[in-house]
């Protein structure tokens, strides 16, 4: 699998490439050491196409997990497999051999079906904490998906909220421009362009490539000579910046909308610098988040060196807070089935990502409101929170 492009980044600190398992949070002093530790097995990728999105996840549920053992609460130890988007598969066996009770997998459903599989198959609870589909659950995995989870929302409200605060801008034209690569990024495409049209706007045209596929050049030659209010593009690997800066070098300045899979700055090319770009997202990778304990945890993230590359980091702790709550609830049992009917259970469950409600039927986040983030010369701010008013139903 080819790696995104992933420009320009601070050298924070690096974070660990070698397959195989390493332990990653270590045990609290104080009385939480006498805990039993809870071993969590996490097959992500921290090389390839998702490293941008797993690894700061992972970071942040590290420095949660040891936060929540050093108040007292449980001793969870993460325990990592980087499976580079090739052993998935083979990571989920070397975790559930290594004691894992519960896992974390990768931020995309289809990459991480291999090892979600594998573990619900052994009973365990699994989570992702920022794949942004409905498909984290029993939608894709049968009725073993009832041990399937997702802290991210759905790309049905994702695509929504960006369609909404488009046309809150007062945009009535629309270029769509649709990644055929995951579903994730066609089911975003799609809600954009389905709640933009309830709006009352008008789509002038539709295009569609795939990545990795080297057929996005013939998007850019056609979309750089169009008119449109906004353009809806939605991906998150090379043909991002590969698109954003031949739009911009063809001197066509019209707002790019993307998802928070386009977050961040490491992609920026130097030349043409990224303007009139939009993104919703989780939360602010740069200290200017309205809510105080994402920029603390942010600091936290950068102290231990590591790169927020995107804002995925806030998922990943608040992955910890979740699963720390059901814990508490099951009075320490650890089984898939127990903590699963808890976090069906779960409504407006507060967490530092926002409040956490789940079902029995959708095992994604449903109702918790976007951060709006602009990226103007190559740095990215907050502009506004934002919550979805109407979800497209898109299947």
């Amino acid at each position: 699998m080819k790696k995104p492009r992933l420009g320009i980044v601070a050298v924070l600190g690096l974070v660990a490439a070698a397959v195989g398992l390493t332990v990653a949070a270590s045990t609290a002093a104080g009385k939480s050491s006498a805990k039993t530790p809870i071993i969590i097995g996490a097959a992500v990728d921290l090389t390839s196409s998702m490293k941008p999105f797993d690894s700061p996840a992972l970071a942040g549920a590290q420095i949660e997990a040891a936060k929540l053992a050093a108040k007292g609460g449980p001793n969870f130890q993460i325990k990592v497999c980087n499976h580079q988007l090739k052993k998935q598969k083979s990571c989920a066996a070397q975790l559930i051999q290594a004691g894992a009770k519960i896992a974390l997998d990768t931020c995309d459903v289809e990459y991480g079906a291999a090892a979600t599989q594998q573990f619900l198959n052994k009973g365990i609870l699994t989570l992702a904490p920022c794949t942004t589909t409905d498909q984290m659950g029993p939608q894709r995995f049968g009725a073993k998906g009832k041990l399937a989870f997702t802290v991210g929302s759905t790309a049905q409200d994702e695509g929504s909220a960006e369609a909404e605060y488009a046309y809150s801008r007062g945009w009535r034209t629309a270029i769509v421009v649709k990644d055929n690569f995951l579903v994730y990024f066609r089911d975003v495409s799609d809600a954009f362009a389905k709640r933009w049209q309830e709006l009352g706007g008008k789509i002038v045209d539709r295009e569609a490539f795939t990545s990795f596929h080297k057929d996005i050049g013939n998007v850019i030659s056609k979309v750089a000579g169009e008119k449109a209010d906004v353009i809806s593009f939605v991906t998150a690997f090379g043909e991002l910046p590969q698109f954003v800066g031949g739009i911009r070098s063809a001197g066509n300045k019209t707002p790019i909308i993307n998802s928070w899979g386009g977050d961040g700055t490491y992609w920026n090319p130097k030349n043409p610098k990224v303007t009139e770009y939009y993104v919703d997202n989780y939360a602010s990778s740069f200290g200017d988040d309205p809510n105080p304990a994402v920029n603390a945890l942010l600091g936290a993230i950068l102290k231990a060196h590591k790169i927020p590359y995107t804002a995925s980091f806030v998922l990943g702790a608040a992955t910890m807070d979740t699963l720390a709550a059901a814990y508490k609830k099951t009075g320490g049992d650890v089984r898939g089935t127990r903590l699963a009917r808890i976090f069906e259970n779960f409504s407006n469950q507060p967490t530092i990502s926002g409040p956490i409600t789940y079902s029995t039927l959708l095992h994604s986040v449903v109702g918790r409101p976007w951060r709006i983030m602009k990226v103007q010369n190559n740095k990215e701010t907050f502009v506004r929170m934002w919550k979805t008013k109407s979800v497209a139903k898109i299947h």
